[in-house]
């Protein structure tokens, strides 16, 4: 099964701000920059993992496991405001992360997978109806649409992508973050501080071709002054680790 990170960020090029985007695993990196900043990777295929970018979901042929780490930040955010039903939520989470290290490269028992189910199907009702019994808010968003308050919208996110937040549960072999792109994608961040952005797209382009071929070096354990110094002189010869 293939599981591909992704993560993007703001890139300055020409004074501009472009897209980057990353799709990597613990043995591969890609990165791509595209002017559009909301342009996607093609011919992706397996699985992703990601922060709930929208514009994800309208990737083909794959299918989504949303990072858990997001939506314990927000949870905190929520417990501050007295959201009780953030803290069982919180709870849930952390308590269906130990049972995956528990039950270590082997899926959760069926059975507790369902009970497990079952308390998230209640935690989003309990949460609902809280919320449902809120005054509205006298806000109102472009186009007369009503106004939500973040828990609310948290909640529908939580019911209406069960399926891709509770990976964890029911396939051991999905990570609990996306902590793989957001690193990978930290560097080109620090790079960005240090230069201030590229005066071309073609250089940006050929800059992130090039830190995608050395983070896969790295991750695939080459000797990197020696890698750097085949493909200089033309006598690079690739060995790929896939597991």
């Amino acid at each position: 099964m293939q599981i591909k990170h992704l993560d993007e960020t703001g890139f300055r090029v020409k004074a501009k701000t472009h897209g980057l985007y990353v799709a990597s695993n613990n043995l591969f990196t890609y990165y791509h920059v595209n002017q559009k900043r909301k342009s996607l990777l093609t011919n992706l295929t397996g699985y992703v993992v990601h922060d709930h970018w929208k514009r994800y979901f309208q990737l083909e042929n794959v299918k989504h496991s949303l990072c858990n780490a997001h939506h314990l930040r927000e949870l905190s955010a929520l417990i501050d405001n007295s959201e009780r039903w953030a803290y069982q939520m919180k709870r849930w989470i952390n308590f269906a992360l130990a049972m995956k290290y528990y039950s270590g490269e082997e899926n959760i028992p069926i059975k507790k997978q369902r009970r497990l189910e079952i308390l998230y199907d209640a935690i989003i009702s309990r949460g609902l109806k809280y919320h449902d019994d809120l005054p509205p808010l006298l806000l109102k968003k472009l186009k007369g649409r009503k106004a939500n308050r973040p828990g609310y919208n948290l909640l529908k996110r939580l019911k209406d992508f069960k399926e891709e937040t509770i990976r964890l549960i029911t396939d051991w072999s999905f990570p609990f973050t996306n902590n793989q792109a957001e690193q990978d994608i930290r560097m080109m961040k620090v790079q960005q501080k240090i230069s201030g952005g590229f005066r071309t797209t073609f250089g940006a382009q050929k800059f992130a071709r090039i830190r995608s071929f050395i983070s896969t070096a790295r991750k695939q354990s080459w000797e990197l002054w020696d890698t750097l110094k085949s493909c200089v002189v033309g006598t690079f010869t690739p060995y790929f680790k896939f597991s």
